[in-house]
């Protein structure tokens, strides 16, 4: 899930900056809330607007009903991309904690066979993800970029309100 891949990433980020338990747990604090935050604002707005998926339009439209797209199509409508929201909103929290890191490489996916993915900013890393459906046929990109733009409106929500607090 993409969740747990952000899970897994604040793991690896954690161990490579060496991080204190102290700013560890508020780093796990403040990703797990994005990621409750962002799911919960892409799902009130997906069934707001209820798009179409790419699938349904280029088959029932375009007139190609046989077209299939790389990855079987979620059961929820298209707009905005989760992916991208979610992953847009744990990245912002990953650049206000840990700023400008370097060069960071994932290793999630290693155990599958995966190659590892290098990324020069944490930003990178939700673009790709978002990104990422759009390769897959699931997305159309006004969905990803609008995904990406309230990812990072979430995360400034939840850093508002944690500065505003007595």
């Amino acid at each position: 899930t993409s969740p747990g891949h952000w899970l897994s990433i604040l793991q690896q980020v954690l161990r490579q900056t060496n991080t204190d338990v102290d700013k560890g747990a508020l780093a796990y604090a403040l990703v797990g809330t994005s990621l409750n935050d962002a799911a919960i604002t892409c799902w009130q707005t997906k069934y707001k607007y209820n798009q179409v998926r790419p699938v349904t339009y280029i088959r029932n439209v375009m007139g190609f009903p046989s077209w299939n797209p790389v990855l079987t199509t979620p059961a929820h409508p298209e707009y905005p991309s989760a992916h991208a929201v979610i992953s847009s909103a744990a990245s912002a929290v990953f650049t206000r904690m840990f700023g400008n890191i370097g060069s960071f490489t994932d290793h999630t996916y290693d155990y599958e066979g995966f190659a590892p993915r290098t990324y020069n900013s944490f930003e990178a890393i939700g673009v790709d993800a978002g990104n990422s459906r759009l390769y897959a046929g699931i997305h159309y990109q006004p969905s990803i970029d609008t995904g990406l733009n309230v990812g990072r409106k979430v995360t400034a929500n939840i850093f508002n309100a944690i500065q505003s607090r007595p």
